[in-house]
């Protein structure tokens, strides 16, 4: 990869690639982004990333870029930077005025950025992981993919100092997702999580594997599990765009199953992997 980002029209070196002191993004967090998988050179999923794009930046009301704007955004990102395997970036602020105001005093052309970054294409299972239950502090409308990430972050950090690689959170005993990723929970041959409303993102990886799972026609429901029936759970994973389905081994100090990546979560792994496949056919 050559390194080029793109910002408000102009490619450039990230060192040159300059913001004003006054964007909305930096003083507010008053913004939005998305993140797309690129597999040997082609997105994938993109008309579902770029979907939730439109969403969320309708969800707070900054103005969308032309049609078509972002597939052509996406195209050069991945021929300019020469990639085969990585994430692409998008990051769309309200943009910037002369001060700091909470509410824009003019009427704002939107700050655009968007770069890639390395991704390592993998055809195996993963090694089942572990996560910590944590308390949900973030807001209310998590369906927003926000740049607004300072809770997240946080429940990352605690999650790290546990040998965690991501918390499992809760919001009144139901579980609700991690800080970057969705949770799935099997139990007598069902597959549970969290239904889509406004205490989760629904990811995009979400989705797929429910398409998957009706592919393969596992038993699926979209409800949230709960504390009190985590130790009774027989398989646990995680998904996002960029781990894709990571089995989980330990919650805290409970072990799910026998420690192991289940059958379940490997026939939806094995599923996963068939769909990129067919994506480079």
């Amino acid at each position: 990869m050559s390194g080029l980002v793109y910002l408000n029209g102009e490619w450039l070196a990230p060192e040159e690639a300059k913001v004003s002191v006054f964007d909305r993004g930096f003083l507010f967090a008053d913004g939005i982004y998305e993140v797309i998988p690129v597999y040997q050179g082609r997105p994938f999923l993109v008309e579902h990333h770029l979907a939730r794009l439109h969403r969320s930046l309708a969800a707070i009301n900054i103005p969308d870029q032309p049609e078509g704007f972002w597939q052509d955004l996406t195209n050069q990102l991945i021929t300019r930077n020469q990639v085969t395997d990585g994430l692409i970036y998008f990051q769309v602020t309200r943009g910037a005025e002369t001060k700091r105001s909470h509410l824009p005093q003019t009427v704002l052309t939107p700050t655009v950025f968007a770069n890639v970054s390395p991704l390592q294409l993998h055809w195996d299972t993963p090694a089942p992981a572990n996560v910590v239950l944590c308390e949900d502090i973030r807001w209310l409308r998590c369906d927003i993919k926000s740049i607004s990430l300072l809770g997240n972050i946080m429940l990352k950090q605690f999650a790290e100092q546990r040998g965690a690689i991501e918390p499992l959170l809760h919001r009144d005993g139901s579980i609700t997702e991690g800080a970057s990723s969705n949770y799935f929970a099997v139990k007598d041959g069902v597959l549970y999580t969290a239904p889509a409303d406004h205490l989760i993102l629904p990811g995009i990886t979400r989705m797929w594997v429910l398409q998957l799972a009706a592919q393969l026609n596992l038993p699926v429901r979209e409800e949230a599990f709960t504390i009190r029936e985590l130790a009774q759970l027989d398989e646990l994973f995680l998904t996002s765009s960029s781990r894709e389905i990571q089995p989980i081994a330990k919650i805290d100090d409970i072990i799910i199953g026998n420690g192991r990546c289940g059958p379940l979560t490997q026939k939806l792994v094995e599923a996963f992997h068939e769909s990129k496949r067919a994506h480079l056919a």
